[in-house]
């Protein structure tokens, strides 16, 4: 028999008064991830997506990435992102949500230290991460099992965090453009009435050159870009909450419920109401 004994001076990398909370856990398939899941951000939470099979494009705060299976995507709250951007090959992944995340040196709700991108390639730690998620999901529909799943989440942010010296991805430094710029407005400003005056106005052009330029880079025209920003947060409401359509299409900047409903459907070829059954349970 071996008897190790676990070291008891260990530095934790949590900061104390705080309880972080597994909010929810995502296992979706391949048939879901065709599902187009527009630009969103989570306000109070972190997320942390492993693929599991095949590969994708996803859309991080105006990057585009690329990531296969065995990669771990890295979402802080308040990261902009497209979970499902561009075209996939059999994508799936899993996700947990953690929220009143607090670690040592960080602001609440971060993980990913700025200093990396938002792709991590788990290596030889892949087995054991999707061992974690999927007993996290078991655990989170067994009765009692609430609190176990918890733990069990709080223990895959101890790995990831020990990985980033290893096999985090050294981000480069990026000065500011004109559409980033641009961008970073929209998405401070999107549930308003903005119209591209005040976008341009805002980042000191003119609308052609904005149009132009943000059309480039970003691959939409700014005005699109703000109905991506309204529906994808759209959608985040409809998954995550149970408020009403018309207190939603009010939240993400439609004073006309019916009309948000039109606009809706014309994106995802589906209601919001449709969309809503389609994604919960």
């Amino acid at each position: 028999m071996l008897q190790y004994f676990v070291e008891q001076n260990y530095r934790s990398i949590f900061g104390r008064g705080y309880t972080p909370r597994l909010e929810y856990i995502c296992n979706v398939g391949a048939d879901v991830t065709t599902m187009p899941r527009s630009m969103h951000e989570h306000k109070n939470l972190v997320e942390i997506l492993l693929v599991d099979d095949g590969a994708g494009i996803f859309i991080i705060d105006g990057e585009r990435y690329t990531a296969k299976k065995g990669d771990l995507i890295l979402y802080n709250s308040g990261a902009v992102h497209d979970e499902f951007g561009g075209s996939g090959n059999d994508l799936s992944t899993y996700c947990v949500a953690i929220s009143n995340l607090k670690l040592d040196n960080f602001p609440v709700n971060k993980i990913l230290p700025e200093e990396y991108l938002p792709i991590m390639p788990s290596g030889e730690y892949f087995d054991e991460l999707l061992s974690i998620f999927r007993t996290i999901e078991r655990e989170s529909y067994r009765p009692n099992g609430a609190e176990t799943a918890n733990y069990l989440a709080l223990a895959l942010v101890s790995k990831i965090c020990t990985m980033f010296e290893t096999h985090g991805l050294p981000r480069r430094a990026k000065k500011p453009t004109l559409s980033s710029l641009a961008k970073d407005f929209i998405d401070a400003h999107y549930t308003e009435n903005i119209k591209l005056d005040d976008i341009a106005r805002a980042v000191y052009t003119n609308v052609y050159n904005l149009s132009k330029v943000f059309k480039a880079e970003i691959s939409v025209s700014p005005m699109k870009y703000v109905i991506l920003r309204r529906m994808g947060e759209a959608q985040n409401l409809l998954i995550n909450t149970d408020m009403t359509i018309t207190r939603i299409a009010m939240s993400v900047g439609y004073n006309n419920s019916n009309y948000f409903q039109n606009v809706f459907k014309d994106f995802m070829q589906m209601t919001p109401k449709e969309y809503r059954k389609r994604w919960t349970k």
